[in-house]
């Protein structure tokens, strides 16, 4: 179980990666008061729990409804997952949507759920790996582990994007760069592995 929540928080906190989000949300808030500050990030890490919990729960039932099998899921998510890694390796994860960003937040007076909690954090990787992991899941323990690294994984969002200004100032660009590509050389194995999971489970199959 240990392993599990371990694995589950590197993961997740890697594929929502609040770091390399730093500088597309201190544009979005730069002109916030810090009340105004701490509300908007306080509801952006709810409102990412909330599609994690949805992801997790009801995401396999929708893939049911629309005729998705689990095998096709798990290859569609190991390529997602690789993506993202790749991405993040090149320092692109989160400037791909920076554009559509930051012309609709022009227009909204709460961002905190789009663009921020989506697609800007919790983005599809994040969203096929907790599907993978619902489908994966087996009992009540594991369930509850799983859910509890949500919550601290949403914690740590809390608290990185509320010191953003800090962490900006003492890590600086290079810095969040940097760490982006370690996270992103692990994104990538994890999407690399699923992928090969989901062929394996196929060749036996056929």
């Amino acid at each position: 179980m240990i392993t599990l929540f371990l694995t589950t928080v590197v993961s997740l906190f890697s594929l929502i990666n609040p770091l390399s989000a730093i500088p597309v949300f201190m544009s979005l808030t730069a002109n916030y008061k810090a009340e105004q500050l701490k509300n908007t990030v306080k509801k952006t890490a709810i409102y990412v729990f909330v599609v994690c919990l949805v992801s997790f729960y009801i995401g396999v039932f929708i893939l049911d409804f629309f005729g998705i099998t689990i095998h096709a899921l798990q290859l569609a998510g190991a390529i997602i997952i690789s993506r993202s890694g790749f991405l993040l390796l090149n320092s692109q994860h989160k400037n791909d949507i920076q554009g559509p960003i930051m012309e609709e937040s022009e227009t909204k007076e709460d961002i905190s759920f789009s663009p921020l909690a989506m697609p800007l954090l919790a983005g599809p990787g994040s969203i096929s790996l907790l599907i993978n992991l619902s489908i994966a899941s087996t009992n009540w323990k594991s369930n509850a582990v799983i859910v509890a690294a949500i919550g601290i994984v949403c914690f740590l969002l809390f608290s990185i994007l509320y010191a953003a200004p800090k962490v900006f100032k003492y890590m600086g660009q290079s810095g969040l760069r940097s760490m982006s590509k370690i996270m992103g050389f692990i994104v990538l194995a994890l999407g690399i592995q699923m992928g090969v999971d989901s062929i394996k489970i196929l060749f036996e199959i056929s």
